[in-house]
């Protein structure tokens, strides 16, 4: 037991290490806030066009760090998901993304799942984000 807090200690000195000598907030200190950001504003539909609540949503990027931050639908279906990204100067800031939409059963039922790519053009943080508008339809019927 011992060992795994003089790991977890010399983690947290690591993580530490990275950040500038100023203290939190140089470009590698692991707590600062990703530099831009993106919000996917969405609707998640059943088969028949009518709104689910309660399904989970995020952004997923394939191979690229990026981090997504999802929420559940509410009663009308809809979510916002903002996705955040460290983006140095001069580099791409529009990327290809997939909003997931996953409906929890209870067993012994399957989880149902589906996704929509869309576009995100991302923004520093100072600015207002760029919203994208998408829609959902799990394969479920009511």
């Amino acid at each position: 037991m011992r060992g795994s807090w003089v790991f977890q200690i010399g983690s947290i000195a690591a993580l530490l290490a990275s950040c500038d000598k100023n203290g939190c907030g140089g470009a590698t200190c692991p707590f600062t806030e990703p530099t831009h950001h993106a919000v996917v504003n969405g609707v998640v539909l059943d088969l028949n066009d009518h709104p689910l609540a309660g399904i989970y949503t995020s952004v997923a990027f394939a191979g690229q760090v990026y981090s997504g931050v999802g929420t559940q639908t509410n009663q009308m279906g809809q979510f916002t998901a903002t996705a955040r990204a460290d983006i140095s100067p001069g580099a791409a800031d529009t990327v290809s993304a997939w909003v997931r939409a996953t409906q929890a059963n209870p067993p012994p039922a399957a989880v149902v799942t589906d996704s929509v790519r869309v576009l995100l053009r991302f923004k520093p943080r100072t600015d207002p984000p760029v919203v994208v508008e998408t829609s959902i339809h799990l394969p479920v019927t009511p």
